[in-house]
């Protein structure tokens, strides 16, 4: 946060120490393969090593464009984890594999399609002596997108607060302060976010509610008020769920105490005792959904398939 802007702001923007959220501290470390749940993946199996300039070919046009340009994964003898490959020519690979995203931007992944992946893998099987075994078979692939897209369907929710204000509206002056007083970011898109390190989308954002629902200097200068704000959250998208819901009671009821709002949940109730126990349930219960998926919030799995 800019502490620079006195002037404008009549106030410093910096965290209050005394009611800053702090930052938590959350082991996120990307997957560097295949990810299974989400991907269609071959993998080209057998007891010889591969060579490295045989198999490097599948990054050249001819092969990469040939097979729909796969993300493709190798390890070496010395590697404990998958690496992109990479066009070197010097030594050999224990394990190469192709994933392709089951729902991707250019089209979801059929049975068919996956047959045809996997006849041109067998055709370049031959050049590293390995037989390419497709994971799930392709029969098996339009069944497990139809349950992907059901749950992109069912399963994209998100949790939300609302701050209103009286008639006369919050100015967005305020709650800059407010926001900044609880240690959140400002965030290139316009929003005030609580982060965790690494992780690329934020635990909760705050934004405002009118006419708008970004935050600007632009605004601030023409003194824009709003009719309230609000505190929110992508359950998928979220590596920390509990906690964002926590932090998210936390900060609507700061922001509605100190601006003289209306602390009320998605359902226009105030946030009473009784209404945070239950959003605490509902989410619990959301959470377990995506665990009966096999994914787990926040993760590489989910960013792919909730993701923008």
């Amino acid at each position: 946060m800019n502490s620079g802007l006195p002037d404008l702001f009549g106030v410093p923007l910096k965290p209050d120490p005394a009611i800053a959220l702090q930052p938590l501290q959350i082991n996120y470390s990307p997957k560097s393969g295949p990810l299974h749940k989400v991907q269609y993946v071959i993998e080209f199996v057998g007891p010889r090593s591969m060579m490295a300039p045989a198999v490097s070919q599948l990054v050249s046009p001819e092969w990469h464009n040939a097979l729909g340009q796969p993300e493709i994964y190798a390890m070496r003898p010395s590697d404990l984890h998958w690496q992109r490959l990479s066009p070197s020519q010097d030594g050999s690979y224990d394990s190469l594999a192709l994933a392709w995203d089951f729902l991707g931007e250019q089209g979801n992944i059929t049975s068919a399609s996956a047959q045809h992946l996997l006849s041109f893998a067998e055709r370049f099987s031959p050049h590293i002596n390995r037989r390419a075994m497709p994971l799930p078979p392709p029969n098996d692939v339009d069944k497990v997108v139809k349950a992907l897209l059901m749950a992109q369907e069912n399963l994209d929710v998100g949790f939300s607060i609302n701050i209103l204000a009286d008639n006369v509206g919050f100015q967005e002056k305020d709650l800059w302060i407010e926001c900044a007083k609880l240690g959140l970011d400002f965030a290139p898109g316009g929003t005030f976010d609580y982060r965790t390190p690494k992780h690329p989308y934020p635990l909760l954002s705050v934004s405002p509610m009118g006419f708008t629902d970004v935050f600007s200097l632009g605004n601030v200068q023409k003194d824009t008020r709003h009719q309230g704000a609000t505190v929110g959250f992508s359950v998928p998208l979220c590596i920390a769920p509990t906690q964002a819901l926590e932090a998210s009671f936390f900060v609507a009821e700061h922001i509605g105490h100190n601006l003289a709002g209306q602390v009320l949940d998605q359902d226009s109730r105030s946030l009473t005792e009784r209404v945070k126990s239950e959003l605490r349930q509902h989410l619990k219960a959301a959470v377990a959904l995506y665990a009966e998926l096999g994914i787990t919030t926040g993760s590489q799995e989910a960013l792919k398939l909730f993701g923008a």
